[in-house]
């Protein structure tokens, strides 16, 4: 179904926003854009000042979403396409800089959360009132993560901080999509505890364009953590669990595969969890370390028997991993040069365990990866050296770097040139599932990159990139009428090439706050010089807002371009359209503790798809209140 919104009407509206957000650039010239990001070199470093292309989405945001998941957060910033297969809870993809969607580590304040059965993450059951803000660094980092940081990382940190009291929420909207979340802080002395509790649950809509049942989803999430300082050393532990149901569709073909001839309602349970717990401490003056040990579980159940299993039970799919993480930073500031060197190891040994169609696995992995990163400030010039060498012992070792050089031209600018390589090792499906082939070599990359990022003055900021990231060995189910079991099997036969520009404009002065950012790429299959299914040449996205006495009133437009994709019965080639998606909130603070804010998302009501034949939400508004205790 393509579907043009390249109107005259639209396009007048994004140019009026574009030149409403200059007017109220010239008007204010003083508010500060400075934040501080970690993800991108593993120790802290203002935003303005990293080497690496970051994005960092805030506490404010995270609650004006009001969204289900951190999906509906994460599309509304150019370059980050997301694909999704239904509503609330069904499956949700995520492409940075047209990657393939299982070549990004996403982490949960720094532990890695990647299945280790599909090496995706469970995006969908991450709600986001449970974190204080999201970090996203574009491009490769396995030097210092290891494996799936092809595309990039997206970190989400929980609420640990703020003084001690608690805060409650409830919300409510279209499709019977409720949730309420509890939180709260306590500290004294040097021990600090906080715990959040959130709860979803939503009606649905139906799951395919062609039916018309709903599919409903349940959420139950909380997070808590506890630290502590002995002398010079802390202490801590965290947790954080997801546990709920999903409804989905079963879907049957007509015997021809021209069209859907029936569905089945079908259920799922999922649990996901993280465990970690940390020491840290200064061994000397210039020397920290920090020593973490944490237990990831992804639990997927269907509760209906799979009909070609031995046995009578459900699909699934299990992993658990247990990491250890030991990293060292070492800083030294001489009169004319500054230096940091960070080294240390993850260790990780993973259990996975599946049954798919009655294909079924169960699989130990042990591998591990030791860092070292040198990042050098003299005079102008900033330098970031790093490199990684992962060991498998299904393929051995795995070296990747990074090199990056930043010059300062002005006080305020920043030019940028880096290069760097990264990987994914094959999952446990791709070596053991359906068609699976043991012996696959890792998928590697190779980007280039330059940029700018310059603070025209202390409130706003410009940036600018163009990159080039080239992949190889990427695994393809390859056609073999020779595999009469799986009728072909999967090989490292597919190449890749992604070639993008990125921009973005940040403005923040009170009452006023302004952002936007394009993205022009060109994820090319160069197999057969064809677009990477789901990922759109083209993206812009424009967000606003204003403060007016005790409230605040904002906007948020993303405009997509069409995207390549499979017809989900023929699976012939198509192409979905492109789409202008428009939301408005706004918030109003009643008292000091207490307030009350809605949404209207979709409000121009676009019928779109982001995977071929899966319906997405129409326009809806949600309803929200806050309360703090503190």
């Amino acid at each position: 179904m393509a579907i043009n919104v390249w109107s005259g009407a639209n396009a007048a509206c994004v140019l009026l926003c574009l030149t409403a957000a200059r007017s109220l650039a010239a008007d204010y010239p003083d508010a500060s854009v400075n934040e501080v990001v970690v993800t991108a070199t593993r120790v802290p470093e203002p935003v303005d000042k990293a080497l690496e292309p970051v994005l960092l989405i805030g506490r404010a945001a995270l609650e004006d979403s009001l969204a289900v998941d951190v999906g509906d957060v994460l599309r509304f910033h150019a370059g980050l396409d997301v694909g999704r297969t239904g509503g609330p809870g069904q499956p949700l993809s995520l492409f940075i800089r047209g990657t393939n969607s299982d070549q990004s580590i996403v982490m949960i304040d720094g532990v890695r959360i990647n299945s280790g059965t599909q090496a995706l993450a469970p995006l969908m059951n991450l709600s986001p009132e449970l974190f204080d803000r999201i970090e996203i660094v574009k491009g490769p980092r396995s030097a210092i993560y290891g494996t799936d940081a092809i595309g990039g990382v997206v970190n989400l940190i929980t609420r640990t901080d703020g003084s001690s009291g608690a805060d409650i929420m409830l919300s409510y909207g279209r499709y019977g999509t409720g949730e309420f979340t509890v939180d709260g802080n306590y500290a004294v002395g040097g021990t600090a505890v906080q715990a959040a509790l959130t709860g979803q649950q939503s009606a649905g809509f139906p799951t395919y364009a062609a039916d018309t049942l709903d599919s409903g989803y349940r959420n139950l999430s909380g997070t808590a953590a506890i630290t502590t300082h002995i002398g010079d050393m802390e202490l801590g532990a965290r947790y954080y669990q997801a546990t709920g149901a999903t409804q989905y569709a079963n879907a049957v073909y007509k015997a021809d595969f021209t069209a859907f001839q029936s569905f089945t309602p079908l259920n799922e349970d999922f649990t996901n969890s993280v465990f970690a717990v940390h020491a840290s401490g200064d061994v000397t003056d210039i020397w920290h370390t920090r020593l973490t040990l944490s237990r990831v579980v992804d639990d997927l159940r269907q509760e209906q028997n799979d009909p070609y299993a031995a046995t009578d039970e459900g699909d699934f799919d299990y992993t658990s991993r247990g990491t250890l993480d030991w990293q060292n930073d070492v800083k030294i500031a001489g009169d004319w040069l500054k230096q940091t060197l960070t080294f240390g190891a993850i260790v990780y040994n993973e259990h996975t365990n599946s049954l798919s169609y009655g294909t079924g696995y169960s699989v130990d992995t042990h591998a591990q990866t030791y860092y070292l990163q040198d990042q050098l400030e003299f005079g102008r010039s900033r330098v970031l050296l790093a490199t990684g060498v992962a060991h498998y012992s299904e393929f051995g070792d795995h070296a990747t770097w990074n090199a990056e050089y930043g010059y300062a031209v002005t006080a305020n600018t920043l030019l940028i040139a880096s290069a760097g390589t990264a990987f994914r090792a094959p999952s446990a499906t791709d070596r053991f599932g359906d068609g699976g082939t043991p012996n696959l070599l890792p998928e590697s990359s190779r980007n280039f990159e330059v940029g700018i990022k310059s603070r025209i003055d202390s409130n706003q900021e410009v940036t600018f990139a163009a990159f080039q990231n080239t992949i190889t060995d990427l695994i393809e189910f390859v056609n073999d009428p020779a595999n009469r079991v799986y009728g072909g099997e999967n090989r490292n036969v597919d190449r890749a090439r992604i070639r993008g520009l990125e921009a973005s404009w940040d403005l923040r002065l009170d009452p006023w706050s302004v952002r936007a950012e394009g993205s022009l790429q060109d994820p090319r299959d160069l197999v057969d010089d064809t677009q990477l299914l789901r990922r759109a040449k083209h993206s812009f996205t424009l967000a606003g807002a204003r403060k007016i006495g005790t409230g605040e009133i904002g906007m948020e437009l993303l405009l997509a371009g069409p995207r390549p994709d499979l017809d989900v019965v023929s699976s012939d080639p198509m192409q979905d359209g492109g789409y202008l998606l428009a939301a408005i909130y706004g918030k109003l603070n009643l008292t000091p503790a207490w307030s009350v804010s809605t949404r209207l998302e979709n409000a121009l009501n676009r019928r779109y798809e982001l995977a071929s034949g899966y319906n997405t939400a129409g326009r809806s508004v949600s309803v929200a209140t806050r309360y703090g205790f503190r």
